[in-house]
């Protein structure tokens, strides 16, 4: 008799026990898998939302730090202005000359994107000047309303004009206009300064200055053009109007600007970092498909010499 051969009745249960356990562990792992799934997706979801808040917070950052640069150079400008009015006793000039004479200016911008976001556009406006006979006064007007304050940039010019002409306004009135396509937020109205004083040197001149030349800088009270902010969209302004010279403050051919870069680090999921990189203002036109021409000019009579072709 074979007391060692299991009955069939003990392996099937033998079998069954085995399939129950192999089934419960299944379950187990399967449970496990869900889990770790569901976790994962929750995470993803995390990341995501952090990667959303941090692309937000860097655009509030990079927007931040425009406003900042424009407003330091506006208060360089004012702050220098100040001193010169502070300082001045008076010229003592004899020629005088009438006529008339206008140029393009650029600036930035604030446009409302939506209900709580705005973002920046460089503008192009026309500046014109005539000035007649009077009583040395400075009339300013704009059309339509656009937000500049043109008054300091005026009267720095006028001051510069007679210190580089040997003009006096003593007996003339110098009336400003600047005309823009719309009503728009000009928020850096300094940097039409260096401008604003060539066309007065023309108009003193009664010469008409070259439509294509744009220049960007303000114009400080020794005659050198000073430093502004928003460059790049200046230059993309002015090269979407047919400029083919650009003329920038000295130093200012590169400027600063954020770019994203996408990180994939888990597939379905991607990570977008902003990294500061230094950009020429010639090669962004140029990948913009402009042809234009951008080169420094420190003194406001050597941006006149080009402005008039001599």
């Amino acid at each position: 008799m074979n007391n060692m051969s299991m009955p069939e009745s003990g392996r099937n249960r033998a079998r069954n026990a085995i399939l129950a356990f192999s089934l419960v562990i299944n379950i187990v792992l399967a449970s496990s898998v869900v889990y770790l799934v569901y976790q994962n997706s929750i995470l993803t979801g995390r990341v995501s939302e952090l990667d959303r808040k941090t692309l937000e917070l860097n655009e509030e950052f990079y927007s931040l730090q425009q406003k900042n640069e424009l407003a330091q150079y506006q208060l360089q400008y004012y702050r220098s202005w100040a001193e010169r009015y502070w300082n001045t006793t008076g010229y003592n000039f004899t020629s005088e000359v009438i006529g008339r004479s206008s140029i393009n200016i650029v600036a930035v911008g604030e446009v409302q994107t939506s209900t709580f976001e705005t973002s920046y556009v460089g503008i192009v406006m026309t500046a014109e000047v005539e000035i007649r006979r009077g009583e040395g006064r400075l009339l300013i007007n704009t059309q339509p309303k656009i937000g500049i304050d043109l008054q300091a940039s005026g009267e720095t010019a006028k001051t510069v004009v007679e210190k580089l002409t040997g003009a006096s306004f003593q007996n003339l009135d110098v009336i400003l206009t600047v005309k823009a396509e719309s009503e728009v937020g000009v928020v850096d109205g300094p940097s039409a300064g260096a401008a604003i004083t060539i066309c007065m040197i023309a108009a003193l001149q009664n010469r008409a200055t070259n439509p294509s030349i744009f220049i960007t800088g303000t114009v400080n009270p020794d005659g050198t053009v000073g430093k502004v902010g928003g460059i790049p969209y200046k230059a993309l302004a002015a090269a979407k109007k047919g400029a083919t010279v650009f003329l920038v403050p000295p130093g200012q051919m590169e400027f600063v600007t954020m770019i994203a870069k996408e990180e994939s680090p888990l597939p379905g999921l991607t990570i977008v970092r902003y990294e500061q990189v230094q950009i020429n203002v010639q090669q962004f036109l140029t990948e913009q498909g402009y042809n234009v021409h951008v080169a420094e000019a420190s003194t406001i009579m050597e941006a006149y010499s080009q402005f008039v072709g001599e």
